[in-house]
């Protein structure tokens, strides 16, 4: 059985991370229903006006948390036969390193990375920090996905800089606002923890 089929997918057929039925889907959806989904007038990193916000910092910087992420995406990166992971900062920084360290401990090393929004102005003047080797084949995460565009900056950054081979991004949720579509004109497929549609947004 291929990875997309071992994957739980919704109706539309878009690949997640964990199943439903797993208990630890619901013990994550909980997390971060409780302590990541706020109600108020935000404006997104996308630029888009949204009544609410997920965040996921709140919930990728708990170890209880972290711990069924990190598992979640350790599975995943070994049946694709993954071992980099990275993203944009900031978003991204702490699930890589989680990822990482996680990794090393479970036997399974994995190196991480993390793409800077703009090049720095001095010393190395490097777009990409961390550890990462040049061909590698790298997941690109983020923490939210809403039309794409931090997954994609990371991945051009990637592709450009170390001729990354990336096929694949994650995301703890995913809005549904136009991320998936965006990153499959990148040649990627995007798997989430979530789908905003998961979480009452009517409140």
């Amino acid at each position: 059985m291929n990875v997309m089929a071992r994957a739980h997918s919704t109706t539309d057929g878009a690949p997640v991370l964990l199943e439903r039925s797993d208990p630890n889907w619901r013990k994550l959806h909980d997390f971060i229903d409780k302590e990541s989904l706020i109600f108020d007038d935000f404006i997104l990193a996308s630029g888009r006006q949204s009544k609410y916000l997920f965040r996921l910092s709140q919930t990728t910087m708990s170890g209880e948390a972290m711990s069924i992420i990190c598992d979640a995406i350790l599975d995943l990166m070994k049946r694709l036969h993954i071992g980099t992971i990275g993203g944009l900062e900031i978003g991204a920084v702490p699930i890589a390193a989680a990822v990482s360290l996680a990794g090393f401990a479970k036997g399974t090393p994995v190196d991480a990375f993390y793409v800077r929004k703009a090049r720095k102005e001095h010393g190395a003047r490097q777009l990409i920090e961390g550890h990462v080797k040049a061909g590698a084949e790298a997941i690109v995460v983020d923490d939210v996905t809403t039309g794409g565009g931090s997954v994609i900056k990371a991945i051009q950054g990637a592709r450009k800089d170390f001729d990354c081979k990336i096929r694949y991004a994650l995301s703890i949720v995913d809005r549904e606002q136009g991320a998936t579509e965006a990153l499959a004109e990148q040649g990627v497929t995007l798997f989430s923890f979530f789908k905003g549609s998961d979480f009452n947004l009517d409140r």
